[in-house]
């Protein structure tokens, strides 16, 4: 379609006496002309700490002018179809084609799409995490804007009916192999959506047998492989249901509806990461401040918000006495009766242990390295005391928190783009940073969460990353972090897959709930220590079986796809 520019409308405008409707009205004509016309990607001059690399580019005008809007992409693990996918949503909205957009993710993925949205795109979206779909359910699926919900819910009995009840513009559905199989209720729901537009986000379009293209595909375009009998008299070989009969013609048919980036064809290629367990044995102090704060939370566990403050204190204290001493003193203030005293209690055993071991630990392996240091806490009063050893020993440090105003963290960056040799980071302060000039890291505490391990580890094992990636992971003994170190790491070196595959083994986990949710729920079920052990190998054996079948998918897929479906 051609597309008249501004300056012939202009010329047009201006050939004979013209009013301002005149004006609004050739506007208007010039906009919806070019629509549709996608020959420049709007939405890459609004994106904000984007890398938005050329396969990526392409991928989304193709989605765009070619596909019409509904597409399977395939990438392979840690490509950024997130990014594409909020690139093809912003290039909508910029264009007033999407004002309705819901995006469905496994649980687990809700607050990362919503920071990801605000972070990337500046999209503020409304989501199934927050408390106004349980004061009106129904209004909370209503109205325009962008709608970021749990798979799990909304295809749910309470809200499936009112989810798809709605007309949406756009539906973004990640992970979306989880809804491929024939009447489950997430294919249902899937299948029951109104919406013009439509991307499905997986790796693994295929995890058993070819038919289950048939399925994914069907979503997007129904019809494309007319029925499941002819799919299969076409393409599926009997002796083989994982290897296809006519594979031309197969490609012709996806390459209509599926695009598969590969790293091959992208030049992705990062160097290796190498992930170390440092166990620190905790001074006498600070083991029992680790005793009393697990021993508070079991006995808190039944009780909903005692169990939530018990559940922070225990975090804490695998981090340090000083973040546990600064959350208790603000928790004094609100509680009475026997919490109180246990807290107090709790108080005075955190602030008899002063000297940390893991400090010394990190400060040692600081002094063993020249190059330049990122350091992780969940928690700036822990921050706070590295810094102050730091200090006392003339090891400058840079500080980055979520406190931290616009210029402060620039400031901060700057001096570790610099001279200073450490950055000391929360997890807030580091959002969005590109640090590939480091490659040097110490997670001094860990998150339950495997997957903000994973994106700490992203600051500086990304692309633009030309030095091998070392990474420290700092524990304290007889720990609920030893024991998550010694099932994700040890045992399964979870740490050192490619960037993206840890989300892609998690989720093939049984049990849909956070894995941190899960190892709380081991400490206030289990009676005694072989209680805990048992558990422990149970969810090591599920794991290990989740990395098995992963393994297992990426193959096959690998040895479907190839590089067929590349751009």
């Amino acid at each position: 379609m051609h597309v008249p520019s501004l300056d012939h409308l202009a010329a047009a405008v201006a050939a004979k006496p013209s009013s301002v409707s005149d004006v609004v009205r050739a506007l208007h004509a010039h906009a919806l002309a070019g629509a549709e016309s996608f020959s420049e990607l709007l939405c890459l001059g609004t994106l904000q700490g984007v890398e938005t690399l050329p396969y990526q580019v392409e991928t989304v005008r193709r989605v765009l002018k070619v596909l019409r809007g509904r597409a399977l992409l395939a990438d392979e693990v840690g490509l950024g179809k997130t990014v594409e996918a909020i690139m093809t949503l912003r290039e909508y909205q910029l264009r007033s084609m999407v004002r309705r957009a819901l995006i469905l993710v496994p649980p687990s993925l809700v607050d990362q799409w919503v920071g990801e949205l605000e972070a990337k795109a500046g999209i503020v979206a409304r989501h199934t995490n927050d408390r106004q779909l349980r004061l009106d359910p129904d209004q909370f699926w209503r109205g325009e804007g962008v709608v970021v919900a749990s798979l799990a819910l909304a295809r749910s009995p309470r809200h499936a009916p009112a989810v798809q009840g709605e007309s949406w513009d756009i539906v973004i559905v990640d992970e979306a192999h989880r809804a491929k199989a024939p009447g489950s209720a997430s294919f249902r729901l899937v299948d029951g959506l109104k919406s013009r537009f439509l991307l499905l986000l997986t790796a693994t379009p295929i995890e058993t047998d070819l038919e289950e293209l048939y399925q994914i595909v069907t979503l997007l375009r129904p019809g494309q492989f007319a029925s499941p009998a002819a799919f299969r008299s076409e393409f599926v070989d009997r002796n083989d249901p994982t290897s296809p009969k006519n594979r031309d013609r197969l490609r012709t048919l996806l390459g209509e509806v599926m695009i598969r980036n590969t790293r091959a064809q992208s030049g992705l290629k990062l160097p290796p990461r190498y992930v170390s367990t440092v166990l620190v044995e905790p001074a006498a102090p600070e083991g029992s401040l680790y005793e009393q704060t697990l021993a508070l939370f079991r006995a808190h566990a039944g009780d909903g918000r005692a169990r939530l403050l018990a559940a922070t204190l225990l975090l804490e204290a695998g981090s340090s006495p000083r973040a546990v001493a600064a959350s208790v003193a603000r928790m004094l203030d609100s509680h009475e009766g026997p919490l109180r005293d246990e807290l107090r209690t709790l108080a005075g055993a955190a602030s008899a242990a002063t000297a940390t071991r893991k400090t010394e630990t990190l400060i040692e392996i600081v002094a063993g390295h020249r190059d330049k240091v990122l350091v992780f806490s969940r928690y700036r009063a822990t921050l706070d005391e590295i810094r102050e050893s730091f200090a006392a020993r003339r090891l400058p440090t840079a500080m980055l928190h979520g406190g931290l105003g616009a210029e402060a963290k620039r400031d901060a960056l700057a001096a570790f783009a610099g001279g200073t040799r450490v950055l000391l980071s929360t997890d807030v302060g580091a959002e969005g940073l590109n640090l590939q000039f480091c490659h040097l890291l110490v997670n001094f505490d860990l998150p339950w969460n495997p997957m903000l391990i994973e994106q700490r580890i992203g600051r500086l094992h990304r692309f633009g990353q030309k030095s091998e990636v070392q990474v420290y992971n700092l524990c304290g003994r007889r720990t609920v972090e030893e024991r998550i170190l010694a099932v994700l790491s040890d045992r399964l070196h979870l740490f050192e897959l490619v960037v993206g595959e840890m989300d892609m083994v998690l989720g093939d986990l049984a049990d849909e709930r956070d894995l941190e949710e899960r190892i709380f729920s081991i400490y206030e079920r289990s009676a005694c220590e072989a209680e805990v052990d048992a558990a422990w190998g149970a969810l090591a054996s599920e794991l290990a079986a989740a990395r098995g079948q992963y393994n297992r998918v990426k193959a096959l897929d690998e040895a479907l796809f190839g590089e067929d479906f590349s751009l």
